[in-house]
């Protein structure tokens, strides 16, 4: 008869350990969606169209001229930069490193400043006559709105307890 696995013992040093829970653990799990997301995107292009296609389609989307291209990609920067830090908290966090305390807050502050810049680049891109006043007027809430969200995670990974307790506990 077939013997079912059993459960590994908890290491000593890890009994009474904090676990994951609370805000750090909706934290954790959108940065496992913003992970998997894309990964999905990119699996379903790929069993569409098959490897090669798949390739050429990225590489032909993102290479041509032109100004929707231009948009593209400048779309697609904040994008890359949230999924890299989306993975590296992800794994950071599986990891219990002590340096996502402060490498995570790090990575979404360069993210509001590639956001902020795709942006403006954007809009440039778009008005005629280039940037104006009233391109920043319209700009400005969403990125206040979302400066005041890296703000609060930034803040949160500082003086947390809960991440504290976390990653260094």
């Amino acid at each position: 008869m077939p013997r079912l696995p059993t459960l590994r013992p908890i290491p000593p040093h890890r009994i009474g350990a904090p676990r994951l829970s609370g805000l750090l653990a909706i934290i954790f799990w959108c940065a496992c969606g913003i992970t998997a997301v894309p990964l999905a995107g990119l699996f379903t292009l790929i069993s569409v169209l098959g490897p090669q296609a798949a390739w050429s389609a990225i590489v032909d989307s993102l290479a041509a001229p032109g100004g929707s291209s231009q948009m593209l990609r400048f779309g697609l920067f904040p994008q890359a930069v949230l999924f890299v830090w989306g993975i590296s908290f992800v794994i950071m966090t599986v990891r219990r490193a002590v340096s996502t305390l402060s490498v995570a807050p790090i990575g979404l502050v360069i993210w509001l400043l590639v956001t902020a810049f795709s942006q403006f680049a954007i809009r440039d891109l778009l008005a005629p006559d280039g940037l104006t006043v009233g391109d920043l007027a319209s700009l400005l809430p969403g990125l206040l709105a979302q400066g005041l969200g890296v703000a609060g995670f930034v803040g949160y990974m500082r003086e947390g307890d809960r991440p504290r307790r976390y990653y260094i506990g």
